[in-house]
């Protein structure tokens, strides 16, 4: 009998599961590797793919760039800094994009960023941190807040 109940159990829960997160997100971290700013950018590779203006059934460079550059805008120090992505990355369900922005610049001063990225994805946010001047910050951009402008 314990058996019968254990399985009937596990039945329930499994039909109660799915491949969509509760709380989805997307991470871009900007930070300093060496001489230059990097962004890595870590998100859910099946809602970019149905919501992300995607061709094909993998996250592409070109696809990912056009959409990248449509959905956000970085502005350092009053200068408009269009990322260029380098390489991405696939495991499971996850992918991470590394994007180089520009050569480091030494304290800077503010930060301005336009997030839109998934946001067409119910309960999506983006989460951004920066790790900038020796300083580490983090935000939470969603439907309700798509910018930030960060002083330092």
């Amino acid at each position: 009998m314990k058996i019968l109940i254990i399985a009937f159990l596990a039945l329930l829960n499994i039909g109660k599961t799915n491949n969509f997160h509760e709380s989805i997100s997307a991470t871009f971290n900007v930070i300093k590797r060496g001489h230059v700013l990097m962004l890595e950018i870590d998100f859910d590779e099946e809602n970019f793919i149905k919501f992300g203006d995607s061709k094909s059934l993998h996250v592409s460079t070109e696809d990912f760039s056009k959409y990248l550059h449509k959905t956000t805008s970085w502005q350092f120090d009053g200068e408009n800094i269009i990322p260029q992505v380098l390489d991405i990355k696939t495991s499971q369900h996850h992918t991470k994009v590394i994007c180089y922005l520009s050569k480091n610049k030494t304290n800077i001063k503010s930060v301005t960023i336009k997030n839109e990225f998934l946001l067409n994805v119910k309960s999506h946010s983006n989460i951004i941190k920066l790790d900038i001047n020796n300083t580490f910050k983090d935000y939470r951009l969603d439907k309700e807040r798509r910018e930030i402008k960060v002083d330092y």
